[in-house]
């Protein structure tokens, strides 16, 4: 095997993450939460778009869909995904909870040579709270089993924490939050056949450069 075909193969986890057992049995398991001055679709689709985490401090990161689909039973590849950065951390995860603007849960099935010599199994549940007033709150809850060269950093839950809730939910996703606020249209209104006005679906994106 080439060093090139072994830094782009994928591993299948030691303990795949498919259900919410993992949440029982994982060596860590911890949440965080955060209120956005943003309302719940926006929030959702900054975590859900094909932009996704790619504010993480990590070079090349990302998300990519083998489609345009979405939910349960999906696969999506995470991590480096893009250009050069893939040899260094790819995982895949699949999807058993999947309901807009609510609730995703997900967990890794395979990964290349970093995750799967760092890590066993993972996986996150997040939900969705509309609380009104264009607010939503964020609770996050990862389940993760270190492998030997990295079990002791669950003995200080802390630490995960805030790098999740500094790096995952902080500053740079706030950005990304107010640029989809920014490029998504107001929700329209149109009238039913009764004659009393109802939503139309949102999340349509402005055109570029439209009044």
């Amino acid at each position: 095997m080439s060093i090139t075909s072994f830094l782009h193969t994928q591993y299948p986890a030691s303990q795949p993450a498919v259900d919410d057992t993992l949440f029982d049995t994982a060596a860590l398991v911890f949440t965080i939460e955060k209120t956005f001055d943003a309302p719940v679709d926006v929030v959702w689709t900054a975590i859900d778009d094909d932009h996704a985490w790619k504010w993480l401090p990590f070079p090349g990161t990302g998300v990519k869909y083998d489609s345009p689909a979405r939910g349960v039973g999906i696969v999506r590849e995470m991590g480096s995904v893009f250009g050069p950065f893939r040899v260094l951390w790819v995982e895949k995860e699949k999807f058993w909870r999947y309901e807009p603007n609510q609730r995703i849960t997900f967990g890794v099935v395979s990964g290349n040579w970093m995750q799967y010599l760092l890590v066993r199994q993972y996986g996150e549940d997040k939900f969705f709270t509309d609380l009104g007033d264009g607010r939503t709150k964020v609770v996050w809850k990862v389940a993760v089993t270190p492998r030997l060269p990295l079990r002791f950093s669950t003995w200080f839950p802390p630490a995960w924490r805030a790098a999740y809730l500094i790096g995952g939910l902080g500053p740079l996703f706030n950005r990304r939050v107010a640029e989809v606020a920014r490029t998504t249209r107001p929700q329209p209104r149109s009238m039913d056949t009764n004659g009393i006005a109802s939503a139309e679906p949102s999340n349509h994106r402005a055109e570029e450069g439209a009044k």
